[in-house]
């Protein structure tokens, strides 16, 4: 008896832990703006680029510094009859290149149910979600890894460029905060003497009836930056169904039963 009173309570915190977790990343609704707004990919870039450099920004490696093209953080949560989804980044919604005098400019946010599946776009320069019938490649300018068609390819979409829409989001959450030292900063753009990395936070909201998802499925998202220098590719593991983990807790205890009995 007493294994199973474990188990079962095991599987309780599990269906609450789960529950629970999903609100974390939420700053604006829930007030959580204590919880880092980071992720693995911060500082780092899944691209192995010319030169070997492939483990911090490039071309951020230039006298600006990684820190300016950085993408930071990427979060989603289910909620009631909405999915949230958290982006953070170094720049906001477009950086500017003084070594090369180009701007490039934050792509949308592409997902869907399997992984390079960009079945829907959240298009962040209207707020709109549209489906997605084709999208183009990162900004052909000045800087831009463009003219790699290896890295080219292997960053893949940037901005959707046909596509019905299908609704609107909501934008949540647009904020500034100096949260990463940058030592290659000698200003920001709120704070003439601040010293920190810049560091920005967007948060959308989106009605899942627009995208037919439930969140219980693994979700598969992805976003660029118009240089190529940063990716984010993230998958949103989904939340079993409670009677799927109530199975899974009574397979659990006959296992223990059985085991116990031998």
């Amino acid at each position: 008896m007493r294994l199973r009173t474990i188990i079962m309570l095991s599987l309780i915190a599990f269906c609450f832990g789960n529950s629970a977790m999903a609100f974390n990343y939420n700053y604006a609704a829930l007030g959580n703006i204590s919880s880092t707004p980071f992720d693995g990919n911060n500082n780092t870039a899944p691209i192995e680029y010319p030169g070997g450099v492939g483990y911090l920004p490039s071309p951020g490696t230039a006298s600006e510094g990684g820190e300016r093209y950085d993408l930071e953080g990427f979060s989603v949560a289910f909620e009631g009859d909405f999915m949230y989804v958290s982006l953070t980044n170094s720049f906001g919604m477009a950086v500017t290149s003084t070594t090369f005098g180009t701007t490039f400019r934050q792509g949308d946010i592409f997902f869907g149910s399997a992984y390079g599946d960009n079945t829907f776009a959240l298009d962040i320069s209207t707020g709109n979600v549209r489906s997605v019938d084709a999208w183009s490649y990162i900004q052909n300018q000045s800087g831009s890894y463009y003219p790699n068609t290896t890295i080219r390819n292997r960053v893949g979409a940037h901005e959707v460029a046909f596509g019905a829409t299908l609704g609107s989001s909501s934008q949540i959450l647009n904020e500034w905060q100096g949260l990463e030292y940058d030592p290659t900063y000698s200003s920001g753009p709120l704070d003439p003497d601040v010293t920190n990395g810049d560091t920005w936070v967007f948060e959308w909201k989106v009605e899942r009836s627009l995208l037919g998802l439930d969140g219980k499925a693994p979700i598969y998202f992805h976003t660029t930056v118009g240089c190529g220098n940063d990716l984010i590719e993230y998958t949103y593991p989904g939340i079993p169904e409670p009677a799927t983990l109530m199975l899974l807790g009574f397979g659990l205890v006959g296992a223990g039963l059985l085991k116990r009995r031998s």
